[in-house]
C-alpha cells in the first residue's frame, strides 16, 4: 500500500509539474486549445489574427483576420489580409493576377473566396535562447487553395515572437506545381474601417483627402506607386511605411447607414516593414481609396480614406512581409523612426 501510494503521489507531482510548464508556457498567447475552438491566435499584449472559422473573427472567406484584444478581453477585427499572387507571363499585371478573396472556390462549390485552412490549430511553439530572457516564437502554415484564375499555388507562414507581440510575420511561399510566381504580394484591405487617411513616407505625410480631392465616383480611386527611395528606413536598414487614421478618437464616430463599418477599437498605427535582407529593388508602397464604403454609394465620414495597403516586390522564395498594428504613434516609436514628415503636415 504504501509503495502505491508512493507511486500515486509521484505520479500527481509530475502531472501538476507538466500542467504547470504547459501553462507557462502559454503564458500570453492566445491559441486554440481544441480542433473545434475558434482560429485565433496571437499575442494578449498585440496582435491577434485568425481565419474563417466558426466563432472566430468575423468577414469574408479567402481573407486572414488581423485585431486586438479589447478591454474585454474579447477580439476585435481591425483589418483583412489577401493573398495575392501575380504570376509571370505577357500582358499587363492587372491580368495575371489572382485575388484569394474574389475568386469563387473550386473546392466548395457556390463559395466566393479561396479556402484558406491550417492543419496545425495550436500552430508550432517554440522557446529561442535569449538574454535577458528567452523568446518565444509561435508559427502558423497557413494553406491556401489554388488559383484558378491564374494557376499560382502557394501558402503562407504566419509568425509571431513574444519580444515583438505587435508584429505578424509573414512568410510567403510557393508549391512546386504552381506556375511561376512574378509577386506574391499580401495586402491589407480594409482601411476604410479606421479611416486611414495619413501615409507616412520619407520626410512626408501623404494625405488621402488631398490624393483624392475632387473624386466623385463609387470606385476606388488609384494613384502612382511609392518606391523604396521614399520609403522611411529604421533599424538595420529595414524598410517601414506606416498609415494613420487623422481623428483622435475614431471609435466615436458612428457609421448610422452602415453600422458594422462602425470602428470600435482603439486609435492603431498600421504598418509594413520589410526587413533589409529581404528587399528586392523594386520594391514599392501601393495603396488605393475610396470615397464611399465598399459596394454601397454610402460617403465615408470625414472624407476619403485609404483601403488597400500593401507593399509589392519581386518575388523570392521565403520573403517576408511584417505587418504591424501598435497603439504606438509614429512619433513616439522606440527608437524613433528617422526622417519623419515635419508637424506642420498634420492636420
Amino acid at each position: 500500500m504504501r509503495k502505491t501510494g508512493a507511486v500515486t503521489v509521484f505520479l500527481l507531482v509530475v502531472s501538476l509539474a507538466l500542467v504547470t510548464v504547459a501553462s507557462a508556457e502559454d503564458d500570453g498567447w492566445l491559441r486554440p486549445k481544441t480542433e473545434d475552438d475558434a482560429l485565433i491566435w496571437g499575442r494578449r499584449d498585440g496582435l491577434i489574427f485568425g481565419l474563417p472559422s466558426p466563432g472566430g473573427l468575423r468577414g469574408p472567406r479567402g481573407l486572414i483576420r488581423v485585431g486586438v484584444l479589447g478591454e474585454d478581453g474579447e477580439p476585435e477585427l481591425i483589418n483583412f489580409i489577401a493573398i495575392e499572387p501575380v504570376v509571370k507571363g505577357a500582358g499587363r499585371r492587372a491580368s495575371r493576377m489572382a485575388f484569394s478573396e474574389l475568386e469563387m472556390s473550386t473546392l466548395d462549390p457556390r463559395q466566393r473566396g479561396k479556402r484558406l485552412w491550417t492543419d496545425d490549430w495550436a500552430g508550432e511553439l517554440t522557446t529561442l535562447p535569449a538574454k535577458p530572457e528567452p523568446i518565444q516564437q509561435l508559427s502558423v502554415r497557413i494553406d491556401v487553395e489554388r488559383f484558378t484564375a491564374n494557376g499560382a499555388h502557394v501558402f503562407v507562414t504566419a509568425r509571431m515572437s513574444s519580444d515583438r507581440p505587435h508584429e505578424l510575420e509573414l512568410i510567403v511561399h510557393h508549391h512546386d506545381d504552381s506556375a511561376p510566381i512574378e509577386e506574391l504580394t499580401v495586402t491589407a484591405t480594409m482601411g476604410n474601417y479606421e479611416r486611414l487617411r495619413r501615409l507616412w513616407l520619407r520626410d512626408r505625410l501623404v494625405d488621402s483627402r488631398e490624393l483624392y480631392a475632387g473624386y466623385t465616383g463609387d470606385g476606388f480611386i488609384d494613384r502612382e506607386n511609392y518606391p523604396r527611395d521614399e520609403m522611411l528606413t529604421y533599424g538595420d536598414g529595414d524598410a517601414l511605411v506606416l498609415a494613420t487614421t487623422n481623428e483622435e478618437e475614431p471609435a466615436s464616430v458612428k457609421v448610422s447607414a452602415k453600422p458594422w463599418w462602425t470602428y470600435k477599437s482603439i486609435k492603431l498605427t498600421q504598418y509594413w516593414r520589410v526587413p533589409a535582407w529581404h528587399i528586392q529593388p523594386d520594391l514599392r508602397v501601393k495603396v488605393n481609396g475610396r470615397r464611399v464604403y465598399w459596394n454601397s454609394t454610402d460617403p465615408i465620414p470625414g472624407g476619403p480614406s485609404f483601403e488597400n495597403f500593401e507593399v509589392r516586390q519581386r518575388y523570392v522564395p521565403d520573403q517576408v512581409f511584417i505587418f504591424g498594428l501598435t497603439p504606438t504613434s509614429p512619433r513616439d516609436f522606440v527608437p524613433a523612426i528617422p526622417r519623419l514628415a515635419s508637424r506642420t503636415q498634420e492636420r
